[in-house]
């Protein structure tokens, strides 16, 4: 959800990705934990989905739809909640991912690594980098951590 945001989208991915999974069990080898394996086919579908949706370049009625739903006041889409949303969008994808994968799902820079397939100190670097970042995107558009 948090790589889309939409539900709908969301939930076409989570099928794709167990689709994938359940066709392709046999192959695991069992190099790492199972659920390392699955993050990294999750993250490969939706990678290459926000791929070709940017390749789209297309705002639809759905996108809307979505933020007007997820915000309490569908005349104020800048609220922070809209705001820090944008500046992850920002983020490089990697940065971005780490963003997704320790902030949302709250898991250790060592899983991380292992998913993203970079090192746990690459993970925390670029974790950092993120935070970095996104103090940086979110002060332009006049946020302050305090505020949050």
């Amino acid at each position: 959800m948090k790589m889309t945001g939409n539900h709908d989208e969301a939930d076409e991915l989570t099928q794709r990705t167990f689709l994938k999974v359940y066709n392709n069990l046999e192959s695991f080898r069992g190099d790492a934990a199972l659920s390392t394996w699955i993050y990294r086919i999750a993250i490969n579908i939706g990678k290459n989905y926000l791929r070709k949706k940017k390749a789209r370049k297309f705002i639809g009625l759905d996108k809307i739809m979505d933020l007007a739903r997820n915000d309490s006041n569908i005349n104020n889409m800048n609220n922070m909640k809209y705001k820090l949303q944008k500046a992850i969008e920002k983020l490089s994808p990697k940065q971005n991912m780490v963003v997704l994968l320790r902030g949302y799902q709250g898991l250790p820079y060592k899983k991380i690594g292992a998913i993203m397939g970079i090192s746990e100190n690459s993970a925390k670097v670029n974790f950092s980098h993120a935070l970095n970042n996104l103090e940086k995107y979110l002060s332009k558009m006049g946020v302050n951590y305090e505020d949050m």
